[in-house]
């Protein structure tokens, strides 16, 4: 069952316990090391021999079995030519949505509100779209570690994100997996949109 998005001005889920975020790390590791090593054509025991890690650690370590320490963490970033943040990212598992209702503005001076905070460091895309009513935007997965934001400019927007639907009214924001297979849909009336599509740097 899909987990449902966070939202800002509502109640926070549950804190995950200490062994969910240590499981949680350990999983994004062994995912973007993976990534990472085949990216590069290698195989465990190429890079065991250009890292100086054992084979049966960096196998571990990809299977989210091991906790390795920060000396191994470094030596292997630095190999693939990546740094530790980003060997242990984790992945947006579900929409960050602000509503604009939430934000504070007040009518008679100027406000800032930080909508959200990311790390690509990497190349970004910056899209402006109109929806006619009753549209539907082409279903998009922009891969691995990137990150789409999208503002609602004016109407309202419905954001399918794996098939989950999430209404957005217009002043609304949301971030999410680029990786995640996801569409835009209107109802009776038009809507404009901004979204930025951010890409990690390799």
């Amino acid at each position: 069952m899909s987990e449902p998005p966070v939202t800002v001005g509502l109640p926070a889920p549950p804190r995950p316990t200490e062994a969910q975020q240590s499981a949680g790390v350990r999983t994004a590791l062994a995912g973007n090391l993976n990534r990472r090593r085949l990216a590069r054509g290698w195989s465990l025991r190429e890079l065991s021999t250009a890292t100086g890690v054992s084979k049966g650690l960096l196998s571990q370590i990809e299977r989210a079995e091991a906790n390795p320490t920060v000396d191994v963490l470094v030596r292997i970033a630095d190999v693939l030519g990546t740094s530790c943040t980003d060997l242990l990212r984790q992945p947006l598992l579900r929409p960050e949505i602000v509503r604009a209702a939430s934000l504070d503005e007040p009518e008679d001076e100027t406000s800032v509100n930080l909508l959200f905070s990311g790390h690509e460091q990497g190349r970004i895309e910056i899209y402006r779209t109109r929806l006619h009513p009753h549209a539907q935007s082409q279903v998009s997965s922009h891969g691995a570690d990137s990150v789409e934001y999208v503002l609602v400019m004016s109407g309202q927007v419905t954001l399918v994100v794996n098939d989950v639907p999430h209404l957005l009214e217009a002043g609304d924001t949301a971030r999410f997996s680029g990786l995640s297979s996801h569409y835009y849909t209107t109802e009776d009336s038009p809507a404009v949109t901004h979204t930025i599509v951010g890409y990690p740097r390799d």
